[in-house]
């Protein structure tokens, strides 16, 4: 395998000083794509612009409302054709039309209806035409320019047409290195590319060939911690299931490959269009929510402290991001034993509330308004999977499947689970499933729905 890994890839100091390339041709690609995407709205804009009669401070503001729009619109793994997003481009136009006058002033509103659905129109279209010509230059790009290494998994007879596809289509992107297989000799040729390892071995022959793309040809046969060990990496994983498979029945068919059907494994939340901008919002909507809630706040701290006495705040260790720990901070409406019960007990009963104040906080979450300091500081996020105490997650992690995938984002002060009812002394099975839930379908969308739903919740005094 030695002799085979050295013939098909490059030397160890040619992959050490193609890494940081490769990161930075990451990050330019993501500047890029940014830089475009406001190129494209304002372009189209501007468009529209010219039936509605804007001035140049009307498009940047609109500019603004379409690029937000369009973050929470679009679904978590959105890859349907460009015109197929026709009329939502069309209702984003229409929508930034009439919230831009609110912000700007710069027209009426006594515009007539079909100027307004013109404009709509307008942008609707230009906006397909020129995503079009984006994925035609795409296309261009990757047939000319330099193509991404990849590892193909299983030689079987579907594996091997796919892969010299691959090889015979450069516009596609990907040229293929070899394979990995767990039924062929290692260097076993097959149409000029070998067998380079096993499944076992997977992740050290994608380094060994420099390849940053995993195709898995037929069957899935990788297991889970396989997959998220190359996802955490940075490698691009597709499914290439073969023609007749089952799983295409129940999956769209979004994106092929000589009609080969391809199925990219979904991005993770981080890497997901809007989430640069969750922690920008997080800190607008905390110091909002702070302002506008000082003399509530004050109040609720006022009221525990004549009620329970001085400590009014509340700091408990709870485990947020990647497991790491910080500290909590809740308005104080029980009174544990010692710092032990704090940090072990699951349920307080009734008889350890202050008194009436601190049952009403609990019942309304009032008491979770401090919380928002957490959230200025970068500890948790408006929405996200309620944190636990370190001495729970243990337990929980040992007999709930998938309970710490929950950490995979930021905790919050509210989340997917609390406004389906799923709080206090309910299903951590539950609560685990829905938080993942989330997790992999978040969008800037879900999370401004399940703030909304917290709010009814509140003013319903049934908590978040």
């Amino acid at each position: 395998m030695a002799a085979t890994l050295q013939k098909n890839s490059p030397t160890r100091a040619a992959r050490a000083s193609n890494r940081p390339a490769y990161g930075v041709r990451l990050r330019a690609v993501r500047v890029c794509g940014l830089l475009a995407g406001i190129g494209r709205e304002t372009a189209c804009l501007q468009g529209a612009a010219v039936a509605a009669g804007w001035t140049v401070t009307s498009v940047i503001a609109a500019t603004t409302i379409a690029l937000t729009l369009n973050a929470s619109l679009r679904p978590a793994h959105d890859a349907r054709p460009v015109w197929s997003c026709a009329p939502r481009y069309a209702c984003v136009g229409l929508v930034t039309l009439m919230l831009e006058p609110a912000l700007t002033r710069g027209i009426t509103t006594a515009v007539a209806w079909q100027t307004w659905l013109l404009a709509g129109a307008v942008y609707a279209l230009l906006t397909c035409a020129l995503l079009a010509c984006w994925a035609a230059l795409l296309r261009t790009v990757r047939r000319r320019g330099p193509h991404r290494r990849a590892v193909v998994v299983c030689a079987s007879e579907h594996g091997r047409r796919l892969a010299n596809t691959l090889a015979e289509h450069p516009e596609f992107g990907i040229t293929p290195v070899g394979f990995v297989d767990d039924t062929w000799p290692i260097g076993t040729s097959h149409d000029g590319l070998p067998v380079l390892g096993t499944l076992a071995n997977c992740a050290d022959t994608l380094r060994a060939t420099g390849s940053r793309t995993l195709v898995v040809a037929g069957d899935l046969s990788l297991s889970r911690t396989l997959v998220d060990a190359l996802d955490a990496r940075g490698h691009e994983i597709l499914y290439a299931p073969a023609p007749d498979s089952l799983v295409l029945d129940f999956v769209p068919r979004r994106r092929h490959i000589r009609s080969f059907p391809v199925l990219p494994m979904a991005p993770r939340a981080q890497r997901r269009p809007g989430w640069g901008t969750k922690r920008l919002l997080d800190i607008a909507m905390a110091l909002t929510a702070l302002t506008l809630t000082a003399p509530v706040l004050a109040a609720c701290l006022l009221a525990a402290r004549v009620e329970g006495g001085p400590g009014v705040l509340f700091r408990q260790r709870r485990v947020g991001l990647g497991g790491r720990c910080f500290e909590m901070l809740k308005i104080r409406t029980i009174i544990p034993s010692d710092a032990h019960e704090s940090a072990t007990r699951w349920s307080v009963g009734s008889s350890h509330f202050t008194g009436p104040v601190g049952r009403m906080l609990r019942r309304t979450s009032l008491d979770e308004l401090p919380q928002l300091w957490n959230v200025l500081r970068g500890d948790m996020s408006m929405v996200g999977p309620r944190p636990e105490r370190p001495y729970f997650v243990e337990q929980f992690s040992r007999s709930i499947d998938h309970y710490g995938l929950r950490h995979r984002v930021p905790v919050g002060i509210t989340g997917w689970a609390q406004i389906h009812g799923l709080r206090g002394d309910t299903s951590i099975e539950d609560r685990a499933r829905f938080d993942n839930h989330y997790i992999d379908d978040w969008s800037p969308g879900l999370d401004l729905r399940i703030l909304w739903r917290t709010v009814a919740c509140v003013l319903r005094l049934g908590g978040a």
